[in-house]
């Protein structure tokens, strides 16, 4: 026996040898695993007492084993047994430093037969607090509880949405389908014919428009909801870029007002606007349109990022922040995507945005016409290198916007949906041809 198993079983036989405890010692050389419950049952008949005396324990899961078959323990009092001797109660925490205080506690627990037995009692009848069963009943038990006094938006209140009258204006929306638009979508860009693309958005919204105000006469008057507590949302998710990046003001006023002419007095439907572009932009951008920025009731920007509430003077969801932080890499991602989406023929044509980058997003330009590597490439490159996000290029293929794992346009609707007790098929989304449209086929 070699390293430091040869010398701890060395100084072992050179205590016995110098204590004369022949015949009173045990030390097999070698026992398979199936031999270990049988070992831990001996000591358990023989009234012995299980020891881990390590410097720090991280866990220690020898102690759960023993108090399992009904062994007192003493145990380090540096790390997880700490914990464990506190949800069993079946032994004595030592500093493994001091020699004294481990002899007197294994003493303690070997002369007093009663202590013994109370230790084996509590630790037999504690110990199904760290099976899987209990395990998973406590980490619900803390989720629900959570829920019911943090009021989240996950909450079981919020997650059956109540089930809703037919509506049937979702049946004037059916020409959606066939239009093809010349947004700025997160994907590859295609012409088209601009003129064309924006009247056929345009008449398939007045024919909305007049179905919903038939349909309004012969029905009941909506009843008086406030922002955020919607049966029906419509989502304006083109951002009408040409194909440089630059913003088309007649196109994306026209179609805004245009939904928000649907809208109408209809307080029982909401309006939200999902884009690529930062707030600071978005806001510019309907400030441009002549557009006042609290008609919508939430905005999803930096392709789903953030989300904020004009209505409550742009205040950022905290709660939705919250949830896209989970293996978030940060400030350690933002130099690595500069680095991995170079072509293997050439630098990388991608520059930091500092204006479009937040907490949530880190953006980058990239000027029209120049290469880059797709979406899926620049992935895998990352992925290999521990970093998992969500990459989507906007602003028709000029920014290329780097966010959380869990952040997306359609997620961030999901969430809004469930946020506020919305039934997604009372959810209509407004996309281009390309790109969006394949992103909130998810929906």
């Amino acid at each position: 026996m070699t390293g430091s198993s040869g010398v701890v079983l060395t100084a072992v036989l050179k205590l016995v040898d110098r204590y004369d405890l022949y015949g009173q010692v045990a030390y097999p050389k070698h026992h398979k695993q199936s031999d270990v419950p049988e070992i831990y049952r001996l000591a358990a008949k023989t009234k012995g007492v299980f020891i881990n005396p390590a410097l720090v324990e991280p866990f220690g899961l020898t102690l759960i084993e023993a108090a399992a078959y009904g062994l007192p323990v003493v145990a380090t009092k540096n790390g997880g047994p700490v914990d464990i001797l506190k949800t069993l109660n079946n032994g004595v925490l030592v500093d493994p430093h001091d020699t004294v205080a481990i002899a007197d506690a294994l003493l303690r627990l070997l002369a007093d037969k009663s202590l013994w037995f109370e230790c084996r009692r509590n630790g037999l009848k504690n110990i199904h607090r760290f099976s899987w069963p209990e395990h998973c009943l406590t980490y619900l038990s803390q989720i629900h509880r959570r829920l019911i006094t943090t009021h989240h938006p996950f909450s079981t209140t919020l997650l059956a949405a109540p089930p809703l009258p037919y509506d049937p204006a979702t049946d004037s929306l059916r020409d959606f389908n066939d239009i093809s638009l010349h947004f700025s979508v997160d994907g590859d860009p295609k012409p088209v014919n601009e003129t064309s693309a924006t009247a056929a958005v345009l008449d398939v919204l007045h024919r909305h428009h007049h179905n919903r105000t038939v349909h309004k006469e012969v029905g009941t008057a909506a009843p008086d909801f406030a922002p955020g507590r919607r049966r029906r949302l419509y989502v304006m998710a083109a951002d009408c870029y040409d194909l440089n990046g630059r913003l088309l003001i007649d196109d994306l006023e026209a179609v805004a007002r245009q939904l928000m002419k649907v809208c109408g007095a209809d307080l029982s439907a909401g309006l939200v606007f999902a884009t690529g572009s930062t707030i600071e932009e978005s806001v510019e951008a309907m400030r441009l349109c002549h557009v006042e920025i609290r008609k919508f009731d939430a905005l999803i920007c930096s392709s789903g990022a953030e989300v904020c509430y004009p209505w409550r003077d742009l205040a950022a969801d905290v709660e939705y922040d919250a949830h896209l932080e989970y293996r978030w890499p940060g400030d350690h991602v933002k130099s690595a995507v500069l680095r991995l989406a170079r072509t293997d023929d050439a630098d990388s044509d991608l520059t930091v945005d500092l204006k479009a980058c937040s907490s949530s997003c880190y953006a980058y330009s990239l000027r029209p016409g120049a290469k880059a590597l797709k979406i899926d490439a620049i992935k895998q490159r990352l992925r290999t290198r521990g970093f998992r996000c969500n990459l989507i290029y906007t602003r028709a293929c000029t920014r290329l916007n780097v966010i959380p794992l869990f952040a997306s346009r359609h997620q961030a609707l999901r969430y809004l949906a469930i946020r506020w007790g919305v039934d997604l098929a009372k959810m209509i989304v407004l996309v281009g041809q390309k790109g969006d449209f394949l992103v909130f086929t998810h929906l």
